[in-house]
């Protein structure tokens, strides 16, 4: 587990060492049943099945234990991120399939991690910790959309690439994270069809970048 935040003591012994995770565990269960941080020590010791005191013997405070656990959830993501984008590519695959490709990588990345994402964004409203540790991670993100579009670089008729590969991805991640819940607008999670939702974003963007038909540039 990393500590760039310095933000716990590493335990030194393996039996504290899966106690405290047992404790990040249960922190971010809670978190995400509440969609907030709306918990204290006690009943995260009480999920976890610890005492409060290894807790305080880890961390300082609540805020610290919250930095931990997301700064653990978010080394998971970006794992987990980099695989999904890394997948191999189709042999032959035409443009507007790789578009939809990209897109529904992005799509599925997000909807598995909305749970987590959502009230980590929302925390990270007013913790500075919280907001820099979630953008790190999402501007990687936007580094393996960004590249996987751009690996198609030739079929992309659009006078500036990378500008408007940045800019799919802006519009791209705006409906999901909407129809995700992922802001400050959870009501509006779930408007409009998924599916329907992520063909429509691929049409949009195959013609965007690649000019009508989109296959157009393809030889």
């Amino acid at each position: 587990m990393q500590n760039d935040n310095h933000t716990f003591r590493e335990p030194k012994q393996e039996r504290s060492r899966q106690s405290f995770d047992k404790a990040l565990d249960a922190a971010v269960a809670l978190t995400v049943e509440r969609r907030s941080d709306a918990w204290t020590l006690a009943e995260v010791a009480r999920r976890a099945g610890v005492s409060t005191g290894s807790i305080y013997g880890r961390v300082d405070s609540k805020d610290d234990l919250i930095h931990t656990a997301q700064a653990r959830e978010m080394v998971r993501i970006r794992v987990a991120q980099r695989q999904a984008f890394g997948a191999p590519v189709p042999a032959g695959e035409a443009f507007r399939d790789a578009v939809a490709r990209v897109i529904r990588t992005l799509a599925g990345v997000l909807r598995t991690e909305a749970p987590v994402l959502a009230p980590f964004m929302l925390i990270g409203g007013r913790d500075r910790v919280v907001a820099e540790e979630g953008k790190r991670g999402f501007e990687e993100l936007v580094r393996l959309f960004c590249a996987g579009l751009l690996a198609r670089r030739n079929d992309i008729r659009h006078p500036e690439p990378e500008r408007a590969v940045s800019w799919s991805f802006t519009v791209v991640y705006s409906v999901l994270a909407r129809w995700l819940g992922l802001g400050s607008d959870p009501e509006a999670a779930g408007e409009g069809d998924w599916e329907q939702i992520l063909a429509d974003l691929s049409e949009m963007v195959t013609t965007f970048l690649g000019g009508p038909g989109g296959d157009a540039a393809e030889g």
